[in-house]
């Protein structure tokens, strides 16, 4: 039965790109889902004299020709929810736009922005595992929005995937809710973790702290995320309830650290919205009736994530200042990635009872000056921003904050208690700096 209608609904990918025309909003899946194949036939609009699509995606994996090339201006044009870094040299050049958003919200905020205006989703297209035997495909590593996506386009168009790790959770689509299918080339973009180095390793002891046995925790991606992974390793019964699966995570897992037991939400489960990793994690997930992809709505939900007693969220921050207001996606105007789920996981672990949220960064940073040639270091933490600058966390929602001189506890603190404490895990180097300027704004 549904092996015909597998048949009946599927064509090539040069058909797929085709079912695009002018004018049309279009959606992409993400991670493992994103529809590689897809993505690189899309020269086939430009030949067909295809105008003015509006091309949606969030972390996109592959930096593909038509993001940067000038000739498909006037052919694609592109918004973001969040930038993968070869997307900020694309948004300095005008060609792509920024969709400011907290990842709970993503796909209802998307969803009704296009209602409001009256605009239509015209195409979802998304990589998903092959056909089981009751119809089912599933979009991977991907949960997310997916749910949400699927409901409001006029047409979804699905890229077999045979090597994406199949998936539970929210992640499964019914070939009744497809229009079209084509069988793409398998390819699968992997992003194992950041190599560690000795100030994330710093960080990471600080982290592992505050953890406690019994806790159940959710880490960010990158060196310091891995590091804290790393030296949780003798920690025991910890349950993992994430916005994204990780290297670092599936680490502890393999180790024994992790059995969920301790969980209040889907105890035995590991919970999150998404997976990215190495090969490694992938084919943990694969076929793993323990981890479940759950829509970002639930997830991320700061009321969902705080039913887990004892959570613990760690994520990082590119600056902070002085009163404890977080820059974690742009320095100045410039857009380099975005909230993420930054602020559902800080807020719902400190609601969560007995819960802790740590911020974490290295207390300084190189930034190119003049022609670019040469570099200095900076204090990431600072006595204000700078003019322009987004702040992904205010100052009331900030818990711990750790570098790798030390933790501050700023839950609670005044301002003159925020500033004393914050200079004083900053880099020694800056230290006197900062102490002046805290004496000029009357923080201490």
């Amino acid at each position: 039965m549904f092996q015909q209608e597998y048949k009946r609904k599927l064509i090539d990918v040069y058909e797929a790109v085709n079912k695009i025309k002018s004018n049309d909003f279009i959606i992409t899946g993400n991670v493992a889902a994103e529809p590689l194949t897809f993505m690189e036939n899309m020269n086939i609009l430009k030949d067909n004299g295809v105008e003015n699509v509006t091309l949606i995606n969030l972390l996109p994996l592959k930096n593909f020709d038509f993001y940067s090339n000038p000739s498909y201006i006037g052919v694609l044009n592109f918004e973001s929810m969040f930038y993968s870094k070869f997307l900020s040299p694309v948004h300095k050049a005008g060609r792509i736009t920024f969709t400011p958003n907290h990842l709970r919200n993503c796909g209802v905020d998307k969803m009704y922005y296009l209602d409001h205006n009256k605009k239509p989703l015209n195409i979802y297209v998304l990589a998903v595992t092959p056909m089981d035997k009751h119809g089912y495909f599933t979009s991977s590593s991907y949960g997310l929005f997916n749910r949400d996506v699927l409901k409001k386009a006029d047409m979804v168009i699905v890229e077999i995937n045979p090597n994406a790790p199949r998936t539970f959770g929210d992640t499964q689509i019914h070939i009744n809710e497809v229009d079209y299918i084509f069988e793409g080339k398998g390819d699968i973009i992997y992003a194992p973790s950041k190599k560690v180095n000795d100030d994330d390793r710093k960080i990471g002891k600080y982290i592992s702290e505050l953890v406690n046995d019994g806790d159940t925790i959710q880490l960010g991606i990158g060196g310091i995320p891995t590091a804290s992974a790393m030296e949780l390793k003798d920690k025991k019964d910890l349950g993992i309830h994430t916005e994204m699966l990780n290297d670092g995570l599936v680490y502890l897992c393999k180790n024994g650290v992790v059995t969920n037991r301790k969980k209040n939400y889907f105890p035995d489960k590991i919970v999150t919205t998404f997976t990215l990793g190495s090969k490694e994690t992938y084919d943990f997930i694969d076929d793993n009736v323990g981890v479940l992809h759950l829509d970002v709505k639930k997830a991320n939900s700061p009321y969902v994530i705080a039913q887990n007693d004892n959570m613990v969220s760690v994520n990082t921050t590119l600056q902070i200042d002085l009163m404890g207001q977080c820059a974690s996606e742009a320095v100045g105007t410039n857009q380099i990635s975005g909230s993420g789920g930054q602020v559902d996981t800080a807020v719902g672990a400190k609601m969560s009872k007995n819960g802790r949220s740590i911020i974490a960064l290295h207390s300084t940073a190189m930034i190119k000056t003049g022609d670019g040639k040469e570099k200095r270091r900076i204090s990431t933490i600072v006595p204000v921003h700078e003019a322009g600058t987004i702040i992904t966390m205010c100052r009331a929602d900030v818990d711990f904050v750790v570098t790798e001189n030390g933790i501050a506890a700023l839950r609670g603190a005044s301002l003159r208690e925020r500033a004393k404490s914050l200079i004083n895990i900053a880099h020694p180097d800056f230290r006197d700096e900062l102490t002046e300027m805290a004496k000029r704004y009357n923080y201490i």
